[in-house]
C-alpha cells in the first residue's frame, strides 16, 4: 500500500511541476516562410493555397488575400502569446476621422513541429478554437514538401 501511495504521489508531483500537454514555442519557432492553405466552411467556404512569411519584426506577408489588408499595404502584424497558445493577426483596415481601426484575427495552435503547423480559428477569448471558422495548415518551407489537398 504504501508503494502504491508512493508511486501516486510521484505522479502527481509530476503533472503539478509539467503540465500534460504544456507546450512552450516562442515567437521565434515561427519566423520564416510557410507553404500550405487556408479553409473554411463558414461564409460559403473556401480552400485556399497560402505561401505566409512570417519575419522578426512581427511583419507578415501571404498569398491567400485572407489575413491581408485591402486597403493599406504593409500595415499587417503578427505575434505569438504563449500564454493563451495563440497566434494574432492584424492589419489596419479603415482611418476614419483621425481614428484607426484594425482588423484582429486570432487563431489557437493545435499541433505544432519544427515543420509542421496548424491553426485554427478563435474569436477574441473563446476557451475552444472553431476549425469550421478557419483553419490553417502550413509546412515550412525547405523541410517538407507542402500538402497536396
Amino acid at each position: 500500500m504504501k508503494k502504491t501511495i508512493f508511486i501516486l504521489t510521484l505522479f502527481l508531483i509530476s503533472i503539478i511541476q509539467n503540465p500534460l500537454f504544456a507546450q512552450e514555442y516562442a515567437f521565434e519557432d515561427f519566423i520564416g516562410t510557410w507553404h500550405g492553405y487556408i479553409s473554411s466552411e463558414s461564409f460559403g467556404g473556401y480552400n485556399d493555397p497560402m505561401t505566409m512569411t512570417i519575419f522578426e519584426n512581427g511583419f507578415y506577408t501571404e498569398t491567400s488575400g485572407h489575413l491581408m489588408p485591402t486597403i493599406y499595404p504593409n500595415t499587417q502584424q503578427c505575434e505569438y502569446d504563449a500564454e493563451t497558445n495563440r497566434m494574432h493577426w492584424w492589419y489596419l483596415q479603415t482611418v476614419y476621422a483621425g481614428q484607426y481601426f484594425y482588423q484582429h484575427f486570432f487563431y489557437d495552435v493545435v499541433y505544432f513541429t519544427n515543420d509542421t503547423l496548424e491553426m485554427h480559428y478563435n474569436f477574441w477569448d473563446d476557451p475552444e478554437p472553431h476549425p469550421q471558422v478557419g483553419t490553417i495548415f502550413l509546412v515550412k518551407e525547405n523541410l517538407t514538401p507542402p500538402p497536396v489537398n
